[in-house]
């Protein structure tokens, strides 16, 4: 799988990144999260539900990554990675103004 970064400008949250979790377990995603001129804390989110409705469920789930094994909120760049559960989407959401950036990199999917 190709690496897949979003960024963020502003407070708020970006667009859902489906994973590939229908791929042979474990499922393992490594994330970058990069940033400049924030000043509050940038998360990784995540969903066992699918975002984009081809398998709609009646409500969605939001979880910190760090409630799955994931990587915390913060300040400052970091690399954490999600292996102990699986997950539909994630995206990244920041409580201030500034610049962050995400890459995230699925493991096993060609």
């Amino acid at each position: 799988m190709q690496p897949i970064t979003v960024t963020l400008s502003s407070s708020g949250s970006s667009p859902w990144k489906l994973t590939n979790w229908w791929n042979d377990p474990p499922q393992q995603i490594g994330f970058q999260i990069t940033g400049s001129g924030l000043n509050g804390t940038v998360q990784v989110d995540v969903t066992l539900q699918d975002p984009s409705s081809t398998y709609p469920s009646s409500t969605i789930t939001v979880l910190q990554a760090s409630q799955v094994g994931g990587p915390s909120a913060s300040s400052v760049s970091y690399v954490g990675a999600i292996s102990t559960c699986p997950i539909a989407a994630w995206r990244i959401t920041q409580n201030a103004s500034g610049f962050s950036q995400a890459t995230a990199l699925q493991q096993g999917v060609a």
